[in-house]
């Protein structure tokens, strides 16, 4: 250790080139370290620790923008605004159940993490590789030694299946948290095609907005912009451990490169960090948006339902109704 901290000394990164320096200071009595290990089972081992490092920070940064998202639906649970199917005004609905419909969805994916990271808390130090050792290693005791909640049972898939899975696993986790991330944000992007919109970002210039290089009158939003271009760029590193683990034999490297598996975790880090700050930049104009569903007959389909709730007309010969209604008021 001391020779490794000398100017231009070695410090290797395998176990492989770090023996013989190991020996070379110590004798071959040094290399019984080594009994009952490989580095295939120390690589599955730091890397199942890596992610859960990644997944942990993921789960606190995706909790926090959660609880954002259920505090302004509690705040707008009484503010009607209209919902949108294909891109039309189709019905009033409170903002704050449409808001904890996203809420639900990123609650999914906090129990995907959660389900994920027990599989992932899981040593496989002491595994060897492929059929495991002769030593009497207690494995157990090593996996407490290192955090971990439990083993990999078994040794083929300590470093031959699991390890190459759960990067796959994560990316569909990741990948999940994108896209409810965008889809909310496209919903407020959408209202940037109006004049006047009923909901917005706060017009803080460089941060949430920006002004047009040759047309002073728009406000690009470019906060809402940036981070659906990050959730874009995550989602393609999320393609990564698939592709990686596709047509491979079992326990190649190809998917379990933890620097790539880091980097797709902690870019979707970095998006919901950004998501949050949407969350807070929001204007919501609760008299715009009434306007807006009372321009058009989005209560329609109510009246087909009271025909049949009360009045035992059968819904599609109320909806026909309704909708000559609709075609009558123009």
């Amino acid at each position: 250790m001391a020779d490794g901290d000398l100017p231009g000394a070695a410090r290797p990164f395998r176990v492989v080139e770090f023996e013989p320096l190991l020996i070379r200071a110590a004798g071959q009595e040094a290399s019984l370290l080594h009994a009952g290990r490989s580095s295939q089972d120390m690589f599955a081992t730091y890397r199942a620790a890596i992610m859960r490092e990644n997944l942990l920070d993921l789960a606190e940064q995706l909790t926090k923008a959660s609880e954002t998202l259920v505090r302004l639906s509690e705040k707008h649970a009484n503010t009607i605004v209209p919902n949108y199917t294909n891109g039309i005004a189709a019905q009033p609905n409170s903002l704050g159940h449409a808001w904890l419909g996203h809420a639900a969805g990123f609650e999914r994916d906090a129990q995907r993490i959660r389900e994920a990271y027990a599989r992932i808390d899981r040593s496989p130090m002491g595994t060897t590789v492929l059929n495991g050792s002769s030593w009497p290693l207690n494995r157990t005791r090593m996996a407490h030694y290192l955090g971990f909640e439990t083993i990999v049972d078994n040794a083929y898939d300590a470093s031959q299946i699991s390890a190459s899975e759960y990067p796959v696993e994560v990316s569909a986790i990741v990948t999940s948290i994108g896209l409810h991330a965008g889809h909310f944000i496209q919903d407020i992007m959408s209202q940037y095609g109006q004049v006047r919109p009923w909901i917005f970002l706060v017009p803080l210039r460089f941060v949430n907005t920006q002004i047009s290089s040759a047309m002073p009158q728009k406000q690009n939003p470019i906060l809402l912009t940036e981070t659906r271009r990050e959730i874009s760029s995550t989602l393609a590193l999320a393609m990564g451990p698939l592709m990686r683990a596709h047509n491979i034999t079992p326990g190649m490297q190809d998917p379990k490169e933890e620097s790539s598996n880091t980097e797709m975790v902690q870019s979707a880090v970095q998006f919901m960090k950004r998501f949050d700050r949407i969350l807070n930049a929001l204007v919501v104009d609760p008299d715009r948006a009434l306007e807006e569903l009372n321009s058009d007959w989005t209560a329609s389909q109510e009246l087909a339902d009271v025909l049949m709730r009360k009045y035992k007309v059968p819904f599609r010969v109320g909806h026909h109704f309704s909708s000559d209604i609709v075609n009558h008021g123009g």
